[in-house]
């Protein structure tokens, strides 16, 4: 399946997906530090801060994060396209979670959806 205009294809393009689609009033009352490594050929990592409202976003590990998402970039990319679901891909182990269960959910939360 070729992607669509607002899907990204790269881990810089994610991040630029990630900073315009953060809302920041789900985000008050958190403070998490997130990775999410990214596999495959356009691979690589993207680690997030969400600290009251902020968000800090960059192509690189956080320290310490309280939550490790681990999957294909293609299939990361597709869930910020609304393509794919996050949910079937953990439960088809294509998408590995690690840490803070409750806060890997609060996470898709934190971000206007791709419009259908």
């Amino acid at each position: 399946m070729d992607p669509t205009p607002l899907e990204p294809r790269s881990v810089d393009e994610a991040i630029d997906w990630l900073r315009k689609h953060f809302q920041s009033e789900p985000s008050r009352s958190l403070r998490a530090r997130f990775v999410i490594e990214l596999s495959g050929e356009d691979g690589g990592a993207i680690g997030l801060r969400v600290d009251e409202g902020r968000l800090e976003v960059g192509p690189s590990a956080v320290d310490a994060p309280d939550v490790r998402l681990r999957l294909p970039a293609a299939d990361y990319f597709g869930i910020l396209a609304g393509r794919e679901n996050a949910d079937l891909l953990y439960m088809s182990g294509r998408l590995e979670i690690e840490g803070d269960l409750s806060l890997a959910m609060k996470l898709r939360t934190l971000f206007r959806s791709a419009p259908a």
